[in-house]
């Protein structure tokens, strides 16, 4: 007896540049690039349980060898954090480059405002504080001339330029500010995504609500026709049937 596999249906919509998702990180076992290459590592007793990323507001955060968010171009920021206490200073969720350059960063003032880049310090969105876990994503699209701040999957706040940001300096960090400034965050993270172009509204929705809908990199395999195709799919519908002779 064998199996054959027969396509019956599949719709898509490319992009012209194959963007796509260039980073995850889910923290099943520990920092590792699941679509990628930047692994990060684990620093000051940062450590992973549950799935999730744990970090203790003090020292702990998560180093990368290069810098993971794009610095011009579209690109997309998406991650769930949950804090474990109030912090009435600067926090940082992710961050790389260095002061000034400008810098990336996505995190709050000590009023608990939500920071978003050297570029955008006051985006005027409270960072929630009840203890729960929130998806926050920040989208740059160059094609509007617009970046947004998206809190669990809803719009918040726009400016009117696409945010790039300095090439040099640090490495991304999850959970500490750049350079040597302390600016930790207590708390988890989970589910770390960039995106190399701009998500539109509807996909951060699916994103906060864990609906995989977004884009990934599919491989479609078809036997018998010789085609082997591998796709950067903008979204997909691929649905195949089993029929054993």
């Amino acid at each position: 007896m064998k199996t054959i596999f027969i396509f019956a249906m599949i719709a898509v919509m490319v992009s012209p540049s194959y963007a796509a998702l260039i980073h995850h990180y889910n923290f099943n076992t520990d920092a590792s690039d699941l679509v990628g290459s930047e692994n990060g590592a684990l620093i000051s007793g940062a450590s992973v349980s549950g799935g999730k990323l744990n970090l203790d507001g003090v020292d702990d955060y998560v180093q990368f060898g290069a810098q993971i968010v794009p610095t011009s171009g579209s690109y997309t920021v998406a991650l769930f954090a949950q804090q474990a206490s109030s912090q009435a200073t600067y926090v940082e969720l992710i961050s790389q480059g260095f002061s000034g350059g400008p810098g990336f960063y996505l995190g709050h003032d000590p009023s608990g405002n939500i920071r978003a880049t050297d570029s955008w310090i006051s985006t005027g969105v409270a960072f929630p504080s009840d203890g729960q876990f929130h998806h926050y994503s920040l989208v740059v699209d160059t094609g509007s001339s617009s970046s947004s701040l998206y809190l669990d999957g809803l719009l918040q706040a726009t400016l009117g330029s696409a945010i790039a940001t300095t090439n040099s300096g640090d490495g991304t960090r999850l959970g500490r500010q750049f350079g040597g400034i302390a600016e930790y965050f207590h708390g988890a993270l989970d589910d770390v995504r960039i995106y190399d172009y701009a998500l539109t509204s509807n996909e951060v929705l699916d994103l906060a609500n864990n609906v995989s809908s977004v884009p990934v990199p599919v491989a479609i395999w078809l036997f018998g026709s010789g085609l082997v195709g591998l796709i950067g799919m903008r979204k997909k519908t691929v649905r195949f049937s089993a029929l054993s002779i």
